[in-house]
């Protein structure tokens, strides 16, 4: 894994972070019955836990190459994946405050990366 470009870390962190809720959501609205078998047997709750133990590994192998002060904010971006998935797959709305919220965090963000720095 060393040999990939430490950005493919973080970008898959993301994305691997955003799944796992997506599948979470996927898995709580196909559940008929509140067990532990169930859980254990809903192939979107299996693919959610996945996502986390992928994520988990991709992060710390961003954390490798760059500060963790200047890798957190970027988790931020996961609220852009999630958002656009839920209305795509669950038909679920994006109002003005969504996009204004967005709107700050991506303002956040680049005015963090700037100032703080990456390179390590």
């Amino acid at each position: 894994m060393r040999n990939l470009p430490p950005p493919i870390f973080i970008f898959s962190s993301i994305v691997f972070q955003a799944f796992s809720g997506i599948f979470a959501k996927m898995a709580a609205l196909s559940l008929q019955d509140i067990t532990m078998m169930v859980y254990l047997t809903n192939v979107f709750y299996i693919l959610s836990l996945f996502c986390l133990v992928l994520q988990a590994v991709v992060w710390q192998q961003a954390l490798v190459h760059y500060p963790l002060s200047f890798l957190y904010p970027f988790m931020s971006l996961t609220n852009f994946v999630v958002l656009f998935a839920s209305t795509i797959l669950f038909h679920e709305g994006i109002t003005s405050a969504n996009i204004l919220g967005l709107a700050f965090i991506s303002g956040g963000i680049t005015l963090f990366s700037h100032f703080s720095g990456g390179d390590s």
